[in-house]
């Protein structure tokens, strides 16, 4: 059997600061292989890691990202709220994000709201090329994604498109991710006979259902519990 991939969903998002280089940081020191991020657009087409349309809830400001110019957003504290020892962690550029961690994890990238191929820019540059893969929640995203960075790996929540065999022949997908509740043998059974790689994700920390994904052998594990999902990748694997 292979051994699973633990993705870290927004990094180690229950112990540091969603989406900031910390949390990217301290999910690869937990033995993380990928770390999940989200990537919004400033005013003037800068790329930042966030999650919310909206600045409100993860930084020091408020309002929504994409009216704001990208020199005011780099001097926001995103650290705070979660906690006074990550004071003045800031708001990450998708660059330095990248840059900063490169050599410790690969990344998962959902694109939000922001141009496919800035995105992909930023991943050539930052020379990870190899080591991600990219999602959309946004249909009109994920058909631009196809049609401008064809070269992007890609994958494709099972929500979106639950005919299996179209998710990899016509959305031309390599990935397809099921919520845990959604992850039966036969899905697994007819997305493996089409080539995919299997994810799953759960925002809850249970080893059940961990435990499940791990025994059956699933390419990635995202979880928001990488401490967790790593001893007992050691125990099943």
């Amino acid at each position: 059997m292979h051994q699973s991939q633990i993705v870290c969903h927004r990094g180690a998002c229950k112990l540091a600061p969603e989406n900031t280089i910390a949390s990217g940081a301290l999910a690869a020191s937990l033995g993380a292989d990928f770390v999940e991020l989200d990537v919004r657009q400033s005013r003037d087409g800068v790329l930042y890691v966030l999650h919310d349309a909206t600045l409100d809830r993860t930084t020091n400001a408020t309002g929504p990202i994409a009216e704001q110019y990208s020199g005011y957003l780099d001097r926001l504290d995103a650290g705070s709220w979660f906690g006074s020892e990550f004071a003045e962690e800031p708001l990450p550029r998708l660059d330095a994000f990248l840059a900063a961690l490169r050599d410790r994890v690969a990344f998962y990238i959902e694109i939000k709201s922001a141009e496919p191929t800035d995105v992909a820019r930023a991943i050539r540059t930052a020379g990870v090329d190899e080591n991600c893969f990219v999602y959309s929640e946004s249909a009109e995203i994920r058909q631009k994604i196809v049609s401008q960075t064809p070269w992007l790996k890609r994958m494709l929540n099972w929500r979106d498109a639950p005919d299996i065999a179209a998710a990899a022949r016509e959305h031309g997908a390599q990935i397809i991710e099921f919520h845990a509740p959604d992850m039966v043998p036969e899905r697994v059974d007819a997305a493996r006979a089409e080539g995919l790689e299997i994810m799953m994700y759960t925002p809850l920390r249970d080893e059940a259902a961990f435990r499940k994904a791990l025994s059956a052998g699933v390419n990635y594990l995202n979880v928001d519990y990488p401490e967790l999902a790593t001893h007992l990748r050691k125990v099943l694997q």
